[in-house]
């Protein structure tokens, strides 16, 4: 019963969310539709906004920096993390746009709040399978760095 009532709580915010960053006109369903295949999503697919950093981002902005110091090793498994982490989040945004785009639709159809809970659920369970990928590059990218090179990526992001 309490997942039930998470999902109905999370559709509330998607429903809000699709309505409120939506396109406005067919000339930005356009423009949307015409982007690269691994341009950022335009809301992120993530539960937790803006309060994670996007380590292996960072990263690629600071790839040489003296302050690193990462090794060929490590650049080698960093990117390997970087390019699972962004396949897989790529895939799941590619996915999860599309389907709030039907839920809004149907929001907007008076389609009953009842009869959307399984769409709802599915958006979920992807924003959470997205979630976990990030916490997965979060922690491996962790993993990979010493003390002082994670500390100075930290800083570098603005993570306390």
């Amino acid at each position: 019963m309490p997942k039930t009532i998470i999902h109905i709580a999370l559709a509330a915010v998607v429903i809000a969310l699709v309505i409120c960053t939506g396109p406005v006109s067919s000339e930005e369903v356009r423009t949307q539709d015409s982007g690269a295949a691994m341009k950022p999503p335009a809301r992120t697919p993530f539960l937790v906004d803006g309060k994670m950093p996007h380590l292996t981002g960072i990263l690629k902005q600071h790839w040489d920096d003296p302050e690193l110091l990462l090794t060929p090793e490590q650049k080698v498994v960093l990117l390997n993390i970087r390019k699972s982490t962004m396949s897989a989040v790529m895939g799941l945004a590619g996915e999860l746009d599309q389907l709030e785009s039907s839920l809004a639709e149907q929001a907007m159809a008076a389609t009953p709040p009842d009869q959307l809970a399984p769409l709802v659920a599915k958006i979920s369970d992807l924003k959470t399978e997205a979630t976990m990928v990030h916490l997965r590059c979060i922690h491996d990218t962790m993993e990979v760095l010493d003390d002082r090179q994670l500390a100075t990526l930290l800083e570098l992001s603005g993570t306390p």
